[in-house]
């Protein structure tokens, strides 16, 4: 089974100074509040979202679903529970996370598999304004992995501060109005 976990912590111009960085790199994992029994299908999903401002980080909303293959990766470029740059295919004894330089659009690459035990994260950033606005809003996106038994989750499954693997190269700066 694959447990993930997808923080998205949002900001903007106005705490993107030193100490205010250093508190969104601290943010690399949370709890999730789950029933043990509902989990049914192969992957366990949250999402988090956050939002920073100059008064500290604040929870936006918290989601979790349970995925099956319809989550998986088939090799075509669709809309992804994963976001736009982020795949997981099913492997020999685990899970392949597969990335994309560019939004469904560049060459996906695999980036590590996961076995049972094992854990990884992906780390990146990236920038967007809206076509209406003028504010850029800056987000910092950590994907958390682990392949573990169903019987071994808890809600702090993804607290590994070192986690098995460790992705932290991808970073696009766009504007969202092309």
């Amino acid at each position: 089974m694959l447990f993930v976990q997808e923080i998205v912590l949002v900001y903007t111009k106005a705490v993107r100074y030193g100490n205010f960085a250093n508190a969104r790199r601290a943010v690399k994992f949370l709890p999730v509040e789950f029933d043990n029994a509902d989990i049914s299908d192969e992957i366990l999903f949250n999402k988090a979202e956050l939002f920073q401002s100059p008064e500290g980080i604040r929870e936006q909303r918290s989601k979790v679903k349970i995925l099956g293959e319809n989550a998986l990766f088939t090799g075509k470029f669709a809309a992804d529970f994963f976001g736009e740059r982020i795949f997981v295919k099913r492997a020999e004894n685990g899970y392949e996370i597969l990335y994309t330089d560019k939004k469904q659009r560049g060459w996906i690459k695999s980036k590590f598999t996961l076995t049972n035990g094992k854990s990884g994260r992906i780390v990146y950033n990236d920038r967007s304004s809206f076509w209406d606005c003028q504010v850029w809003n800056y987000y910092l996106i950590t994907f958390n992995f682990v392949c573990a038994d169903k019987a071994d989750f808890k809600p702090k499954i993804f607290f590994r501060k070192e986690p098995d693997f460790v992705f932290t190269d991808m970073k696009e700066l766009c504007y969202s109005g092309f």
